[in-house]
C-alpha cells in the first residue's frame, strides 16, 4: 500500500511491529559500524537526535546498554574484522591497523594485498583485499546459505573490506587521490558504471573550502569549544568553530575528518542501495557500511569536544536519511539492521590531567630504553626483529638469543620486570603464558583473546588507564582495553528482536551468533560468541 504524505509516512514508521512470521527473513541486513563511537554519545546527545537516525535503534530496536570489546588492542582493523567474525584477532589474525610480520621481518598493512591492482586507480591505494583475514564473517554465511549479494563501503579500506568478509559482489574505499570510491582486482576488473557515475559527480571537490558549523546553536552544545588538548584540523591553526575545509598543494580535498566524509559516504551507500538493487531479488542480502570520519575528529579534538557532539548529531541525519530511504524502497519491515562501533576513545591526556585523573604521554622511548638495559645486561647485540611496540607486541630475536646462549624465559622475565618497574605498565604476559592459557582476570581474557600464536609477538605489554604513550602534544588515541575504548554502541532492529534497553553481559563478539540466529543460518566458523536469546523474537 502506498503512503501518502509526510504525516502518513511518520505513522507508519512508528507502528512497525515486532511480530515475526514463522521461517520468515529479512529482504535486506544492513550492518553498519561507526568508527571510534563511544556508547555514551547516545546517551549524551541522544535528545538531540531526530526520529528516524539513531532513535530508530535505541527506542525501537534492541538497545545492548552493556556492550562491550572483550579483546586487545581496540583499534579500526580488528574492530571491523571482529563484529561480523564472532571472533577476536586471536582467531581472526587481524592483530592492528598494522603489524610485525616474523616472515618478512616488515610491517604489513591489515588489508594490504601486493598482488592485486586498484580498480578506479593506479596507486598502491587500490592495492588491497581481505587475505589477511583467517576464517570468514558473517557475511560469507549469508552468501553460502541465501546467495546473498554482498555490497561493501567505507571512506577507509579496512572499514569497507573486513566486514564483509573473502568474497563480497564487491567492496569500496575512497582514495584521496583520485577524489572517487575504488576497488580492487580481488573483487573486479573494472567499476560498474554506477561507480563510475557517481564518481563523476566530484562530490569531494564540492567541498573544498567549505565551511563547517555547528548544526544547533552553540549554548546547546556541551562542555566548552576551547577545550583543553584540542588539536586544529589540517591548514588550520584553531581548533574552535568555526572550520574550513582546506585543499593541499597537490589537490586534496581535506574533508575526511568532518561531517562532510559522512555525507559522502551516506550518498554512496543511497546510490549503491539502488544500482545493485539490494533486497529486491528475492533473497536476504547485505550491506556493511562504514562510517569513518568521526575517528578523525575524535582523534583532533577528544570525545567532549563540540566537534564530536556536533559530528555524531549529523551521522544522526545521515542515519535518518539511510533509514528513510530504505523504508521508502523496501519497507522496514523487511530490513535488519545492527550498528556497532569498532572502538571507543580516551579523554585527551590534559582533558583527564584536568579532572583529577593520571594522564600520561610518557613510554614513546619505552623501547629504546629497553634496549639499553638489554645491551648492559647481556652485552650488545640484536635481540629485537623490530625497534617498535607494536600494540603492546614485542618481538625477541631469537637467532641472537641462541648465539648469546640466552633462554627465552630468562629474557622475557628479565623484560617483564623492567616493565613493571617502569611505573606505566599495567601487566606484562609473556608468550609462554599465553599459550598455556595463564592470563587471569578482565586484563588477562582480553590479552589472550587478542592473541595469535602465528603473529603475535613474545610478550604483549598493557599500559596504566589515561596513558597515550608517546603521543602528540594534542589530540587523542584508542587502543586501549579499558571502558573508554571497548565500550561501544551495539544495536539489533529488525521484526526479530524485542525492542528494549538491555543491560545484559554482551560482547562484540556476541554480534554474529546473534545475528546468525536471527537469520536461522550457520554461524562464521571461527565464532565464539553467544547469541542473547532474550532480545530474538521466537
Amino acid at each position: 500500500m502506498r503512503i501518502v504524505g509526510w504525516m502518513g509516512f511518520l505513522s507508519a514508521w512508528l507502528m512497525l511491529g515486532s511480530l515475526r512470521i514463522e521461517g520468515e527473513t529479512p529482504r535486506l541486513v544492513v550492518a553498519i559500524a561507526v568508527d571510534q563511537m563511544r556508547y555514551d554519545y547516545l546517551e549524551r546527545f541522544g535528545h538531540q537526535f531526530s526520529t528516524n537516525g539513531f532513535r530508530l535503534l535505541t527506542e525501537r530496536g534492541a538497545f545492548m546498554t552493556f556492550g562491550r570489546y572483550n579483546y586487545y588492542p581496540t583499534v579500526t582493523g580488528p574492530g571491523h574484522a571482529s563484529y561480523l567474525s564472532g571472533c577476536g584477532p586471536a582467531v581472526h589474525g587481524i592483530l592492528g591497523n598494522s603489524w610485525f610480520d616474523k616472515k618478512t621481518r616488515k610491517d604489513i598493512g591489515c588489508v594490504a594485498d601486493a598482488s592485486v591492482q586498484g580498480v578506479g586507480t593506479t596507486n598502491s591505494a587500490g592495492q588491497a583485499s581481505p587475505r589477511n583475514l583467517i576464517g570468514a564473517t558473517l557475511a560469507d554465511q549469508m552468501r553460502l546459505q541465501f546467495d546473498s549479494k554482498v555490497i561493501s563501503l567505507a571512506l577507509k579500506d579496512r572499514g569497507a573490506i573486513l566486514p564483509a568478509g573473502k568474497k563480497p559482489a564487491a567492496a569500496y574505499w575512497y582514495d584521496a587521490s583520485t577524489a572517487g570510491f575504488v576497488s580492487s582486482t580481488y573483487y573486479l576488473t573494472n567499476l560498474p558504471a554506477w561507480v563510475d557515475q557517481f564518481n563523476q559527480r566530484q562530490l569531494p571537490q564540492s567541498y573544498a573550502n567549505r565551511t563547517w558549523e555547528r548544526l544547533l546553536p552553540p549554548e546547546e552544545y556541551q562542555f566548552t569549544d576551547v577545550g583543553v588538548g584540542e588539536g586544529h584540523l589540517e591548514g588550520e591553526t584553531n581548533s574552535v568553530f568555526n572550520h574550513t575545509v582546506t585543499v593541499t598543494t597537490n589537490g586534496v580535498v581535506q574533508f575526511f575528518s568532518t561531517p562532510f566524509g559522512d555525507e559522502y559516504t551516506a550518498e554512496f551507500a543511497l546510490a549503491a542501495i539502488d544500482a545493485e538493487e539490494l533486497g529486491r531479488q528475492g533473497r536476504t542480502d547485505l550491506l556493511c557500511l562504514s562510517f569513518s570520519s568521526l575517528d578523525g575528529v575524535g582523534h583532533t579534538f577528544g570525545p567532549f569536544s563540540h566537534e564530536v557532539q556536533d559530528q555524531v548529531i549529523r551521522l544522526d541525519r545521515q542515519l535518518e536519511r539511510i533509514f528513510n530511504h530504505l523504508h521508502q524502497r523496501l519497507g522496514m519491515e523487511n530490513v535488519m539492521v545492527v550498528l556497532t562501533a569498532d572502538h571507543g576513545v580516551a579523554p585527551t591526556v590534559e582533558y583527564a590531567k584536568s579532572k583529577g585523573l593520571d594522564g600520561s604521554t610518557e613510554g614513546g622511548s619505552f623501547m629504546t630504553e629497553l634496549m639499553t638495559r638489554m645491551d648492559q645486561q647481556y652485552g650488545s647485540g640484536k635481540y629485537f626483529l623490530s625497534p617498535g611496540l607494536h600494540y603492546g607486541n614485542i618481538y625477541l630475536n631469537h637467532d641472537t638469543l641462541r648465539e648469546k646462549q640466552l633462554s627465552v624465559a630468562a629474557v622475557s622475565s628479565f623484560i617483564r620486570d623492567y616493565a613493571l618497574g617502569t611505573g606505566l605498565i599495567q601487566a606484562c604476559f609473556t608468550r609462554e603464558q599465553l599459550l598455556n592459557g595463564q592470563a587471569p582476570g578482565w586484563i588477562g581474557q582480553c590479552v589472550l583473546n587478542g592473541y595469535n600464536p602465528e603473529r603475535s609477538g613474545d610478550l604483549v605489554l598493557v599500559f596504566k588507564p589515561f596513558a597515550l604513550p608517546g603521543g602528540s602534544k594534542t589530540g587523542t588515541t584508542h587502543g586501549s582495553l579499558y571502558s573508554y575504548d571497548t565500550r561501544v554502541p551495539i544495536l539489533f532492529y529488525g521484526t526479530a528482536f524485542r525492542p528494549g534497553r538491555y543491560a545484559d553481559a554482551f560482547y562484540i563478539t556476541d554480534i554474529a551468533a546473534t545475528l546468525a540466529s536471527a537469520l536461522r543460518c550457520e554461524e562464521p566458523p571461527g565464532s565464539f560468541g553467544l547469541p542473547c536469546v532474550r532480545i530474538l523474537v521466537p
